[in-house]
């Protein structure tokens, strides 16, 4: 699976050249996988396919630290980060934001409502992240690979929008789903990858993503 997803990165990264000329819609939604866990990306761009906001949603396949992370810019240029992670026993919010000379104006950590310092190494990952982000979803998009999430129920896939979705996974995501229903009352959450060059189960939980999933009016 892993594999898969890394071939496809690799394939569509030659679509760079074209990317830049390519207008990139105003909102998108895709994702990836990376070694030890899945990451959603949700992108509002403003009318020159500059980001405007990236939410990125970093799920582990241990353990329960989701993280959500939102970066958004103005005028092309980064604005304010803000992270929020949490797991069953610690919680940890980041927040940074930057004028237009990209120079940090405020910043500011809290773990567990304790207040710890953010140093010039973090600052850097930040930056960093956020072009890497920009450069990853903008890559996906051009790929045509296309983060959904819904509901499975007795093998009919439904988006968080209503429609249903005929999608076909592998055998192996497949009898997942079964044996996760075995144990589930009602219908189980998902979040899967649409893609010229297949579809990836990416998420199974009774969690319901739809509740907070970004929208383009929620951006």
């Amino acid at each position: 699976m892993i594999g898969r997803i890394l071939i496809l990165l690799g394939a569509i990264s030659l679509l760079g050249a074209c990317t830049s000329q390519s207008k990139i819609p105003e909102f998108s939604a895709s994702g990836f996988i990376s070694d030890a866990g899945v990451v959603r990306l949700w992108r509002l761009n403003d009318q020159n396919s500059n980001p405007q906001v990236i939410v990125a949603v970093y799920s582990p396949y241990q353990g329960k630290n989701t993280t959500i992370t939102f970066f958004e810019y103005r005028q092309g240029k980064l604005w304010q980060i803000r992270h929020q992670s949490f797991d069953n026993k610690n919680k940890e919010q980041q927040q940074l934001r930057f004028d237009q000379n990209d120079h940090v104006i405020f910043m500011q950590r809290k773990v567990n409502d304790n207040k710890v310092s953010l140093t010039e190494d973090d600052i850097v990952r930040w930056r960093f992240e956020s072009d890497r982000l920009i450069e990853l979803s903008t890559t996906l998009i051009a790929g045509n690979v296309h983060l959904y999430q819904g509901y499975w129920r007795e093998g009919e896939i439904i988006t968080c929008s209503g429609e249903k979705r005929d999608v076909s996974f592998t055998a192996q995501a497949e009898n997942r789903l079964l044996r996760r229903a075995k144990t589930s009352l009602g219908d189980l959450a998902i979040a899967w990858l649409e893609a010229p060059q297949g579809n990836e189960l990416l998420l199974v939980a009774n969690e319901n993503f739809c509740l907070w999933a970004p929208t383009k009016d929620k951006l």
